[in-house]
């Protein structure tokens, strides 16, 4: 039978039972010089401050506001005259004439070429608008190119 080997008591045992006493020390110090280490905290945390600073770009100078402008009323909305309003309105009326008769022609044009695309008619209906042409107004045949 193999025998037994015993371990030696004084190898590593005694330090874990020295560690409280270390530890109470080391509070007993905090308590006592806590003043001290404050000061040396705050003295860390200046010279962290002033080399964060001096590192940091400078910032842009602000511009002094302009002082405000007095406040003028918006002028009065002119009332047109007579004349002026009777041809803005014969304008108007023929402008969504026009515009009927456009629309009335595209509609024309859809039907005269059944098998053509939308893209096709559109640009068919464009060239004939190009040319100040209109089935309505001019009685133009939108089947002649």
């Amino acid at each position: 039978m193999a025998a037994k080997r015993r371990r030696s008591r004084s190898g590593g045992g005694g330090a874990i039972g020295c560690a409280p006493f270390f530890v109470l020390i080391i509070v007993a110090l905090i308590i006592q010089y806590w003043w001290v280490l404050l000061i040396a905290a705050g003295v860390v945390a200046l010279t962290v401050a002033l080399v964060r600073s001096a590192n940091a770009p400078a910032r842009p100078v602000r511009m002094p506001q302009p002082p405000p402008q007095p406040l003028r009323p918006p002028p009065p909305p002119r009332v047109p005259s007579g004349e002026e309003l009777t041809a803005q309105m014969r304008a108007h009326k023929r402008i969504s004439r026009v515009r009927d008769m456009q629309e009335w022609d595209y509609e024309w044009l859809r039907l005269a070429h059944p098998g053509k695309s939308v893209r096709e008619v559109n640009e068919i209906a464009n060239a004939h608008f190009a040319r100040g042409r209109s089935i309505g107004l001019d009685g133009g045949d939108p089947s002649v190119p």
